[in-house]
């Protein structure tokens, strides 16, 4: 098997040379030819200082040849043919003490694809073949091998539905077929149909695991459907707006030995995220491209090393299943392969909330999985059962070695699973979950646009809870007073459903806008909601001001104030202060200051979990000059200070130099002083860099970087070299 596989890359190599050898005379059809050539060396010289007082001292170099073949283009009018490679080498030697170790891996990744590019009905296939080598000190030889046979079929007949199709074998293995030998069987359905006001949606998956080396074989059937309607009626005064989803999961699990395991996927309502170096109290925003299914996207999460003047704070990356659901394994997925040192750089911690304001950790994960071809961390921990739950973890360190290569790790999916073991020889299980969202909204008045608003929203059943249900009647108006005052209102009494318990809840909301001059904006916003749960009373009111103006031409100021109360079920009372004050300021061309500060203080009383008084202060502040058009230099601190912690501050000062005005050679010096308390580290870098471009896609890199980390049981001092060429033909 070996021998025809290696023939086949060296035949698909060579072929591509050829074809660009030729590509002079057919440039119509291998326009597409790409050829990249990258070279990265690097030497890192790392000492660790343990809390015992031992030394370890360890040389590190490393040389990074890649080589990247693509062929794009069209074999016929309406064929398209994808095929190259990438081929890696990487050998590295490292010396801990006198004692040292040399080490190779070698990565190869040909493939083809051949797809049809015709609007109505499109096939293709294609395959993908990855092959990863580890070899050390001549003790160590592993292969590990990934095959994947790929169906598409693309079919959008006029006037109906738009159908995709995909069918995916993947065949996992070790040379000897003793650590791994895994074969999936992966196929996917999507429908969309859309017809003036109606909607309608299908997706179909299957998958079908089979792990050889432990006899167990697990498929998977996954239905989902939506309908959804939209229209006006009576001169567009009534608004109806109904969408209807139904998922139906089956799982057989089919257990022939006793090991192994079955992961089965928990689906949320929503994607969160946020960044907050204080996670026991950072409330999450949605972000969908979280749970979108799309593994290659990012989603706006960075998990890069962040260079100034990028946020250093903590990635906090969550899910809302909307009902409580029972967890014990995430797999976070990036848009990239990654080495081993940059993988388990990263420590995770979970948390668990009721509300998404107030968080509790529940465990940490010092360690995940990182692949192999899959490019996703394994987050595996014990089962938590919740409605809210997050991961939390810092950005690449500068401490690890080739983090300069890695200036983005972008979050692509985040996706949660039940894991247990097979169970009986044979077992199966099934799920089904609907969705009901309804709206109504009909104008009763013109003059102060008073409208009637009815909502239903349904969802469930959950596996480890009763559905969630809501039916709410309101009423809203808005008006504008004159150009300087505005209002809006919104009244509405809910009952319904949550956990099995009865609902009932009165929800107010209103707003005052005062525009007095073009350049000064006043909101007073108040938000309420006092509700009853199998008669206990739970509420959160809140009031506001918001506040924002340009006094003087280059001065921008934001500022506002809030107060809040929330009551929760257990009888545990909590009022607190919100203060937010930013702005931008241009006192003369070329320079800006940019400033912001954020506190949130708390006090509790009942029986509640943490400190009695509790205060968050956050303040950022930064100054860019440009004393010429080709130099840029930032100067920027924030400091963090939380009640009953160590106070954490970041200093971060940055310089970026082209002496010409293209741009090609450029110069940059940066310096990063992190303190934080001791359980995240203390940072200290600095690091120095000259790139020369090329071309737009070709250049030479060289930079220096000395970087100090303090850890309770630690600290490490490193000195990094490296340099980069990347010819792109």
């Amino acid at each position: 098997m070996r021998r025809p596989l290696a023939a086949l890359s060296l035949v698909l190599a060579g072929s591509l040379v050829l074809v660009a050898a030729q590509a002079s005379a057919q440039d119509g059809i291998f326009e597409g030819m790409q050829k990249t050539v990258e070279l990265t060396y690097s030497s890192l010289s790392t000492t660790t200082i343990f809390a015992s007082g031992a030394v370890t001292k360890t040389d590190t170099t490393s040389a990074y040849p890649t080589v990247t073949l693509n062929l794009n283009g069209l074999l016929f009018p309406q064929v398209r043919l994808n095929t190259g490679g990438t081929f890696e080498l990487n050998r590295m030697t490292s010396d801990t003490n006198g004692s040292s170790a040399t080490s190779t891996i070698t990565r190869n990744r040909p493939f083809f694809l051949l797809r049809s590019t015709n609007p109505i009905f499109a096939p293709g296939f294609g395959f993908f073949r990855r092959e990863d080598r580890n070899w050390t000190n001549g003790r160590l030889d592993m292969k590990l091998i990934n095959n994947e046979w790929d169906g598409y079929l693309r079919w959008n007949p006029s006037g109906g539905p738009r159908n995709e199709f995909q069918f995916v074998r993947n065949d996992t293995f070790d040379s000897n077929r003793t650590f791994e030998d895994t074969t999936r069987d992966y196929g996917t359905l999507v429908s969309n149909y859309t017809y003036k006001e109606f909607g309608a949606y299908y997706r179909g998956a299957y998958l079908d695991t089979d792990d050889k080396l432990h006899d167990v074989e697990t498929t998977q059937w996954v239905h989902g459907a939506r309908a959804s309607y939209a229209n006006s009626f009576i001169d567009k005064r009534l608004w109806v707006d109904g969408t209807y989803n139904i998922t139906r999961q089956d799982f057989t699990t089919v257990a022939r030995g006793k090991d192994g395991e079955v992961a089965l996927p928990v689906t949320p309502y929503a994607g969160l995220s946020a960044l907050s170096d204080t996670p026991l109290t950072a409330r999450l925003t949605a972000n969908p491209l979280l749970i979108d299914t799309n593994l290659t996207a990012g989603a706006g999460v960075d998990l890069g090393l962040p260079v100034p003047p990028a946020d250093t704070q903590a990635r906090n990356i969550g899910l809302d299943f909307l009902n409580p659901e029972k967890v014990n394994r995430f797999w976070v997925w990036v848009d990239q392969d990654l080495p081993m040192e940059v993988a388990n750089s990263f420590s995770w911690d979970i948390y668990t909330s009721l509300d998404n304001v107030v968080w509790t950790q529940a465990t940490t994960v010092a360690v995940a999985p990182f692949g192999p071809f899959e490019c996703h961390f394994q987050i595996d921990f014990p089962p938590i059962t919740a409605r809210y739950i997050k991961v939390v973890t810092r950005p690449l360190s500068a401490a690890v070695a080739n983090a300069s290569n890695y200036p983005h790790i972008l979050v692509t999916e985040f996706q949660a699973f039940m894991v247990q073991p097979p169970g009986d020889a044979r077992a199966t299980l099934s799920q089904t979950t609907h969705i009901v969202n309804a709206d109504v909204r009909y104008r009763i008045l013109d003059a102060a646009a008073l409208y009637y608003e009815g909502s239903y929203f349904y969802n469930g059943p959950s596996a480890v809870s009763a559905h969630t249900d809501t039916l709410s009647n309101g009423l809203s108006a808005n008006h504008t007073f004159n150009r300087y005052v505005s209002a809006f209102g919104r009244v509405a009494y809910e009952t319904g459903t949550e956990g099995g318990d009865h609902r009932r809840a009165l929800v107010t909301n209103a707003t005052v806008t005062l525009d007095p001059m073009p350049t000064l904006r006043t909101s007073l916003l108040w938000s309420g909601m006092d509700e009853r749960l199998a008669g206990v009373p739970r509420s959160r009111n809140g009031f506001f001001v918001q506040n924002s103006g340009q006094p003087y031409q280059g001065i921008n100021l934001q500022f506002g104030v809030g107060w809040n109360v929330t009551t929760e079920l257990t009888g545990a009372v909590s009022h607190d202060q919100l203060v937010n004050v930013s702005g931008t300021v241009v006192p003369r061309e070329h320079v800006s200051l940019i400033f912001n500060y954020d506190e949130i203080s708390s006090n509790r009383s009942g029986p509640y979990v943490g400190l009695p008084h509790a205060r968050t202060q956050r303040g950022y502040a930064a100054v860019a000059v440009d004393p010429t058009r080709t130099l840029h230099l930032v100067v920027g601190e924030e400091v963090v200070t939380v009640t009953g912690q160590q106070t954490m501050t970041t200093l971060d000062l940055s310089a970026n130099w082209s002496p010409f005005p293209d741009g090609a050679l450029q110069f940059l010096f940066s310096y990063n002083d992190a303190l934080r308390p001791l359980a995240y580290g203390r940072d200290r870098s600095t690091l120095a860099s000259v790139r020369w471009n090329l071309s737009r896609r070709s250049y030479i890199d060289v930079s220096y970087q000395r970087m100090r980390s303090e850890f309770v049981f630690q600290t490490n001092e490193s000195r990094v070299f490296s340099t980069s060429l990347r010819l792109f033909l």
